[in-house]
This record gives C-alpha cells, structure tokens and sequence, in this order.
C-alpha cells in the first residue's frame, strides 16, 4: 500500500511517526512522511521518503507566536489566541503541503495536528483515512484517566463529558475551523459545522501509539479506536558517545538529565540559571539537553555537562531521573528507562503526561511552565530519590519494555485497512 503519514510537529510527533514507517515499510508497505523541512534529511537517514513541505517547524516554533505559546501555553486563553494566530500565519500553507503529500495515497495516517484536515483530503481522494495519535484524544470522554482535559481525572463522571463538549471541543473548533473549511473550499467539498466536523473526527479509526499503563481504554470510545503501545524508534547501537560525556558519568553518582525539548525559552540564558539554581538547591549533578531552548550559554560548575543531543535510550537508563518538557515521546522514553521523571508541562498534551505520571506515582507533581522556579524544581529534584517512586518507576519500565507497539500498530493498521475495504 502507499501510505502517507502526516507527522507535523516537534521532534517528538516526527520520531515516533519515523518509527511506525519504519514498520510499515517492513511490511512492504510505500511510506512517504510528511514534517518539517528541518526533519527531512534525519527522516531520510532511515531510509524513509519525505514529502515537500514548505514549513519549518523549528524556525515556526522560534517565532514570537511560537516562544508566547511554550511559555505561556499551559493557560488555555493564551493557547486559544496564540494557536489560531499561528493557524492563520502557517495553517493554509502546512494544509496545501497534506494535500500534495497525500495526493497517490492508498491509506493517510494522520496525527493530532492533522487528524480534521485528513478527514477532508480522504473524502476528495477517496483514501483511507486512519487517526494515528501520540496523545488521547481531545475529543470527549466520561473516563478521567482518558482524557486531556478532565475535570474529575481520577474516574469517570458526566463533569468530563459536559466540560469536553462545551469547551474544550469549540475551543479546538476557534483554532483550526476556518482553515479546515477553507481546505475544503480548495477540495470542492461543502462547507462543515463544528458537530460535523468532530462527528467525523469521532468516527475515524484511530490508532493510539501510546501504553494502556499510562492511557487506559475510556469505556466509551468508538470500537475502532485503538491502543497499541508506544513506538520506539531503535537508535544505532553503534552510537559513540563524547568522550567527555563519559567521563562525567563515571565521575559521580547518576545525574539527572534536564530538557526542554523542542520547547524554545524567550530568555535560555535566565532558564539555564534558574536550574543551575535548583541544582545548587538540591546537591545534584545534571547533564543538560540545550534543546530548542538552548540551555546552556552560560558557566557551568563541574557537576553539570551540557549536551546538544543524544540518543534517548542510550542516554536515559544511565542517568537518575529525568526532567522534560512533558513530550509523549520523551516521557515515554523516560520511563521506558524505569527513571522517575519530572515534567515542567509548556503546552498542550504535555499537561496530561505531567499528571498521569504523577498519578501514577512515578514522578512528583508536575510544574507548569509559567510557575517553574529554583525552588520548586529543587524539590521536584529532591522527590525523585523516593525509594518507592523509584521502585514504581522501575516497573512501569519493566511493562514498558515487554511492549511492542510498533508491531501491534502496524498489525492494527493492515486490519483496519482491510476491514474498510470489505
């Protein structure tokens, strides 16, 4: 089959849809990827094909919408302005891009970014149309645990569905309804409402690449909506760490790894002191990631080694815990290394990964973005040496390894595929 998956985002929306066609294209399958320019030649690298697209991610991100929205992003009023700024700054131009790229597609895998314009190309193509989401979905749900904005997170309650319909469903329709609609204008389709529009979203099949440990099934979902586990992307064995970055961790005891990543920071400099602050706070040592933020810049004590980038799997299982932006695939990574990991959510779905991960008890509560400080990340850090956190962490990454989502989801893929052509 042609599949054209549609995985534009950060880093962490890019690696996991790598790693699905990775496995598709074992399978046989022809997989063309659609993401940023700046992912193109590292997508290409793992002998996948991409398609032209005319947006960097990183350079959009950098932007002042981009820097407001990862800073201030965890307020819902600020998310609602600045994300339909940015969709009507860069949205008609990344759906041109779906269109060209799905154009020969048997099958369009698309994403939490992409889900609602795919909706409309599978209709004027005539494609199969498959939700593969990184995150649960936004639409609405009774289940707390299951849902990304609940407001009774631990169980279910008609709160959680009343809150999703009447706000969070028309604050989604505010940001991406008039660049959907003017993609159907292009497509020659007729116009759709709001419930229109999430009724199809709804009947969608959807695939989630994330773990039943951390997202249950809500009981209320559609049958044809799928966990699958999360989608690892298997780094080269060979990978040959810095020399320097070698010696700092046999020096002392594990440090904590800290980053932000794809996240940019209005200030790196004053960023990259508060945590220096919080480590002097809490005696301990850190490797930063620099990240999108671009920590670093600035003298750095004995104890912290900066880094630009490294493999998450071979990073993580050598360090304490982890401090991260809250991303679904580095928390995943994060705890498939059995690290208790603590999450400064800037946006979106990394709210929810912050309080599953609390709820589960494999990290402390998480700290928002705008309310982060030396003080609170140090006893963040403190929490993380809590023998019974550590021993949950260990066994959440014990379940997370015996996953295999790549494979579950390819297999999950084929049948819904040949389930709608019967």
């Amino acid at each position: 089959m042609k599949i054209t998956l549609l995985a534009l985002g950060s880093r962490g929306d890019v690696q996991p849809a790598v790693a699905l066609g990775k496995g598709l294209a074992a399978h046989g399958h022809a997989v063309r990827i659609l993401a940023g320019t700046n992912f193109h030649p590292w997508i290409q690298a793992h002998g996948l094909q991409t398609a032209d697209s005319t947006v960097d991610t990183e350079v959009m991100m950098q932007t002042e919408l981009g820097i407001t929205w990862a800073e201030r992003g965890t307020n819902p009023f600020v998310t609602s302005k600045t994300v339909a700024q940015l969709h009507e700054r860069f949205g008609d131009a990344l759906a041109d891009d779906m269109v060209r790229a799905s154009e020969d597609a048997e099958v369009i895998l698309s994403s939490f970014t992409s889900s609602m314009h795919a909706t409309a190309i599978a209709a004027a193509t005539g494609a199969v149309h498959i939700s593969a989401m990184l995150q649960p979905s936004p639409l609405a749900t009774r289940h707390g645990p299951a849902s990304m904005a609940a407001v009774s997170p631990r169980g279910d309650s008609v709160l959680n569905l009343l809150f999703s319909k009447l706000v969070v469903e028309p604050t989604l329709w505010s940001m991406t309804g008039p660049v959907f609609n003017r993609l159907r204008n292009k497509l020659d389709l007729p116009q759709q409402g709001r419930k229109e529009a999430i009724a199809t979203l709804r009947r969608t099949p959807t695939v989630f690449g994330c773990s039943p440990h951390l997202v249950p099934r809500a009981p209320d979902w559609p049958e044809n909506w799928q966990l699958a586990g999360f989608w690892f992307l298997d780094e080269p064995e060979a990978y040959q760490p810095p020399e320097a970055l070698v010696r700092f961790l046999e020096a002392g005891e594990p440090p904590i790894c800290i980053g932000f990543g794809s996240m940019p920071a209005r200030d790196p400099k004053a960023l990259t002191h508060m945590i220096l602050d919080a480590l002097a706070q809490s005696g301990r040592r850190a490797i930063l990631l620099s990240g999108w933020a671009g920590l670093g810049g600035v003298t750095l004590p004995e104890t912290v080694f900066r880094l630009d980038s490294a493999p998450h799997g071979w990073l993580f299982p050598r360090v304490a815990a982890v401090v991260t932006h809250g991303g679904a695939g580095t928390i995943a990574a994060s705890l498939r290394a059995g690290r208790p990991t603590v999450t400064v959510p800037h946006l979106g779905d990394q709210l929810y990964w912050g309080r599953r991960i609390a709820e589960l008890g494999v990290g402390p509560e998480p700290i928002p973005r705008p309310k982060l400080r030396a003080s609170r990340l140090a006893t963040a850090l403190a929490a993380v040496s809590d023998r019974d956190m550590m021993r949950r962490a260990a066994e959440l990454g014990e379940k997370l390894r015996a996953e295999e989502g790549v494979a579950t989801g390819v297999a999950m893929i084929e049948k819904l595929v040949a389930d709608h052509r019967r």
